[in-house]
């Protein structure tokens, strides 16, 4: 019997052991294709780079030399990351990059092109508050419930066996909290500084979740500022945190998490304005009921009902939200490396040119509102450094002012804050 079990064993030693050199092969096979891919792509940038210059300099006298050296560089450490190593894939790793691009395409982009020292780390983060906010927006949970899993939480952040059924308003944040289990393990592998400030601001923001849903809805001007504090605010001091303990920016901009917390609220304001009509037939309300409250008893009446009432509304939230943009041209000024600095403007610019779209424009309470996919890829390709990033809010800015054709006192509002904008720069 002894001897049979042996021979049992070998034989599966060896069918697992050659499994296991075919998957090697393969592996090394696809890591030498994509090694190929990259050198062409390589000889590609090298071959046109002549030719961008020429072009780019007929467009644009003032582009330096250096904007472009810029350019190719973060070209070529985007390729590079592409290149597979012979180790071992982790399974968890690639399920949180390939769940990150279906709950949020945008985010995607900026966090692939980040500093390897972060780029683990600033995914985990943003999986961890997803799911956070999967709790929170689930409209099926009482609120009891609710305030019970948002108030633990965080301390299931590391735990590998935590996952939820049927939690989530959409397909992919149910299955994000179906397998969660793989956040967390990848979670467990980061350093300790880092679970600590993704622990810390997860707490905090489920904490403040939680206080409102206790106050019922948003009443004042301040309760909104506290409100996108708790659920974006945090997260822009959350991420400084982490660009200071990777050493990759100066602690210097410790002191200034003010700016940090405004960089989180107008993105948040901007998107609170903007999914108006999606959040509204949901029965989910952001909108403030003091500003509310100056144009109607229910600002829910304006779904696919919009009157002059309602754009003048819409237009006083999209000022709320602009008269934050000074404080995240003053951010990004403080910011040294590079892929950071993409990672910070470039969702920036995009929620600018998302409020310019939604200004003055009744389609808000129709339907979600975004900008093209092909401004999208010209924001991503032309935002590289605070000059390129100047260039592009200059002319959104420049744009948007030609198109004030009213002189009624919200539209001089909005005016007065572009100038500002234009001055900041």
């Amino acid at each position: 019997m002894t001897s049979l079990k042996s021979e049992n064993f070998e034989v599966l030693y060896e069918h697992e052991k050659k499994k296991r050199e075919k998957a090697e092969a393969q592996l090394e096979e696809a890591n030498q294709n994509l090694i190929m891919s990259t050198e062409l792509i390589k000889e590609a940038v090298r071959k046109y780079e002549a030719i961008y210059r020429k072009l780019l300099q007929l467009k644009d006298p003032d582009y330096k030399e250096e904007n472009l050296n810029e350019e190719i560089e973060l070209i070529n450490n985007f390729i590079n990351s592409l290149q597979i190593k012979n180790t071992t894939i982790d399974e968890s790793l690639e399920y949180c990059y390939n769940k990150l691009e279906k709950v949020s395409r945008s985010f995607t982009v900026v966090i692939n092109q980040l500093n390897p020292k972060i780029k683990d780390e600033i995914c985990v983060f943003y999986l961890v508050l997803r799911a956070l906010d999967t709790i929170e927006d689930d409209p099926k949970l009482n609120k009891d419930t609710k305030v019970k899993l948002l108030k633990n939480f965080h301390l299931n952040i590391g735990n590998e066996n935590y996952s939820h059924e049927d939690i989530g308003d959409e397909p992919d944040y149910v299955e994000l909290m179906q397998n969660y289990s793989h956040v967390a393990r990848i979670f467990n592998k980061l350093d300790e500084k880092y679970q600590r400030i993704i622990e810390e601001i997860t707490k905090k923001m489920a904490d403040g979740m939680c206080e409102f849903i206790e106050m019922k809805g948003i009443q004042s001007l301040k309760d909104y500022d506290q409100y996108c504090h708790y659920v974006a605010g945090l997260v822009g001091i959350g991420l400084t945190q982490i660009f200071v303990a990777s050493d990759l920016e100066d602690r210097k901009i410790m002191e200034k998490l003010d700016l940090a917390n405004s960089m989180g609220l107008f993105l948040q304001k901007t998107n609170i304005t903007r999914d108006y009509a999606e959040d509204v037939e949901k029965k989910r309300f952001f909108w403030p009921n003091e500003l509310c409250s100056k144009f109607t008893g229910d600002y829910g009446e304006f779904l696919r009902n919009p009157n002059n009432q309602a754009i003048d509304l819409l237009n006083s939230m999209v000022n709320n939200a602009l008269s934050h943009f000074t404080q995240c041209i003053s951010y990004l000024k403080c910011l040294q490396d590079k892929t950071i600095f993409k990672f910070c403007a470039i969702p920036q610019v995009m929620a600018l040119s998302t409020l310019q779209l939604v200004f003055n424009n009744e389609k808000v309470f129709y339907e979600n509102m975004k900008i093209s996919r092909t401004e999208s890829i010209e924001i991503v390709s032309q935002c590289f450094n605070f000059e390129q990033f100047k260039v592009l809010v200059e002319n959104f800015v420049h744009k948007w002012k030609n198109s004030l054709d009213s002189k009624c006192e919200l539209f001089q509002k909005t005016d007065s804050l572009l100038d500002e904008i234009l001055l900041a720069l």
